[in-house]
């Protein structure tokens, strides 16, 4: 397919001169990578469109800054792909505001079998290799509730998060991790990306241009399956997974910033009666986000509340009754406790790793084998002492239900 599209270059005098011997490699892997994407496209059952990006904002200056794949090599390869009829324009992108824009949408058409295993689609020959950008620096968010990736400069810190990252991708990637019941296509997780197993390289991303906020780990397949579908399909070492993961784990890393004893019971049940816990425990973890008063219902969250709760009233009686951190609510302290929960999922997964056992990540939790739950579960008790000098961590372990 890339020497189709030189050809194509060359005989409609789409360039003056040939590219650099570093231009035409970064050319042959947007190729590349976007013939891997229309492989499995097609072997995906409900046959979506692929978005690619067009924006100059995001080729030069956001995420895709920190990837080779993008710039105008790969604007150029899309145009080359369309002009030769080997995929259809099923939209070009548009950005009116903020917050009207849709993404440039393709597809194979027919054409393309005479380049690619299309049929049947051979989508278990694609693999993951590392993304370059291990670890990655985001802007605040806009108004649109997105953050543009932004450049660094590498020091011995970054190196070093950046190593950890690289060991945790090697030893996740001869780890023995399958999806079952994909055998007859692929579908699409939540987040838009494929289900499929060798998707397991993972990046961490730091939020507000802080190195101390954030840090929480991307890229895996299984952080876009429901809860449900992960038991159901996810095999580690052939056997069902457990999730292993921290109970209440911000308000107890905020009560241990405040240096003061940890609330018995459940922190998210404010009312005293278990009513409307799903409510209060949204509202508790924006009051720690937010930086300053929240001026609105955080999303889903006024639907658990009784009819006609207003927020200021809400936000008052969750104040009350954790009054001993009441004065970190509305000081953005969240993505420090994130970096916090980053840090320590970090380390436990490497000490897992350390023991040969097997352990995805997820915010908060870990996915392990069912035989190794309660060896991920002493970890992740040791780690919370460890880090908070505390020995207060709930860990729960839930196993399949099938």
């Amino acid at each position: 397919m890339r020497d189709a599209l030189l050809l194509y270059e060359t005989n409609v005098g789409a360039r003056r001169r040939a590219r650099k011997e570093a231009d035409e490699e970064k050319f042959g892997l947007a190729v590349e990578a976007l013939a891997c994407n229309l492989i499995l496209l097609s072997a995906i059952k409900s046959s979506p469109k692929l978005a690619v990006p067009r924006s100059h904002s995001f080729l030069w200056r956001g995420d895709g800054g920190t990837n080779p794949v993008y710039g105008q090599h790969f604007l150029s390869a899309i145009d080359g792909l369309a002009s030769l009829g080997l995929i259809e324009e099923e939209r070009r992108g548009y950005r009116l505001s903020a917050r009207m824009r849709e993404p440039s949408l393709i597809r194979p058409s027919a054409a393309l079998n005479q380049h690619l295993p299309l049929a049947p689609p051979d989508w278990r020959s694609v693999k993951q290799i590392d993304d370059r950008a291990l670890i990655i620096l985001k802007e605040g968010k806009d108004e649109d509730g997105r953050a543009a990736a932004i450049a660094f400069s590498e020091t011995a810190k970054t190196r070093q998060l950046a190593g950890e990252m690289r060991r945790i991708n090697e030893f996740l990637r001869s780890a023995d991790i399958e999806v079952s019941g994909d055998d007859t296509g692929l579908s699409l997780g939540k987040d838009g990306q494929v289900i499929a197993p060798y998707r397991r390289s993972l990046r961490r991303v730091f939020n507000n241009a802080e190195w101390k906020q954030g840090g929480r780990l991307a890229g895996g397949f299984w952080m876009g399956m429901e809860r449900n579908e992960r038991f159901e399909r996810i095999r580690i070492d052939g056997e069902s997974i457990a999730d292993v993961d921290y109970r209440q784990l911000f308000p107890r890393l905020a009560y241990v910033r405040a240096d003061k004893p940890q609330p018995e019971g459940d922190i998210y049940d404010v009312a005293g009666n278990g009513s409307g816990r799903d409510g209060w425990k949204t509202l508790m973890n924006a009051m720690l986000f937010s930086d300053g008063p929240l001026r609105n219902w955080p999303e889903g969250t006024l639907q658990h509340f009784p009819s006609g709760t207003k927020l200021r009233g809400a936000t008052e009686m969750l104040a009350a009754r954790h009054q001993p951190i009441a004065h970190l609510f509305g000081t953005g302290l969240g993505f420090e406790l994130m970096r916090i929960e980053s840090d320590m999922l970090i380390g436990i997964i490497t000490h897992l790793a350390s023991l040969g056992v097997t352990a995805l990540p997820l915010h908060d939790a870990v996915l392990v084998a069912e035989s190794k739950a309660h060896v991920a579960a002493d970890a992740m008790q040791a780690a919370f002492s460890m880090w908070t000098g505390s020995s207060c961590a709930i860990v729960s372990v839930e196993f399949c239900k099938g």
